[in-house]
């Protein structure tokens, strides 16, 4: 899925829940210490691995009254940032139709 996509369709409707998301980032590598400090300012996000090339993992998170999709949103404008792919969304929902009957 477009990250984009995601962007759009949790801004329309946002699910209630605890969304976890996995994004993968490419940066500029002479600029992956600015890309790091502006993804771990920016709330929910979590940076897991990196590589010299510019790669990073990262997790992100709804943080306190911020949804993941808009923290994510701000990616692009990070400096060094050259794009990020969403590669794996979990949401916890509070509905506990969505749970397996005993």
């Amino acid at each position: 899925m477009r990250l984009t996509r995601f962007i759009d369709r949790e801004a329309a409707a946002p699910p209630s829940g605890h969304n976890v998301c996995g994004v993968l980032v490419h940066a500029v590598p002479e600029r992956l210490e600015a890309a790091k400090r502006g993804l771990a300012a920016l709330p929910g996000v979590e940076i897991h691995q990196e590589v010299a090339d510019g790669r990073l993992v990262v997790t992100v998170e709804d943080a306190d009254g911020v949804p993941a999709s808009l923290t994510l949103s701000q990616f692009p404008a990070i400096e060094g940032v050259v794009s990020a792919a969403l590669v794996y969304h979990h949401c916890e929902t509070d509905d506990l139709s969505e749970e397996m009957p005993s």
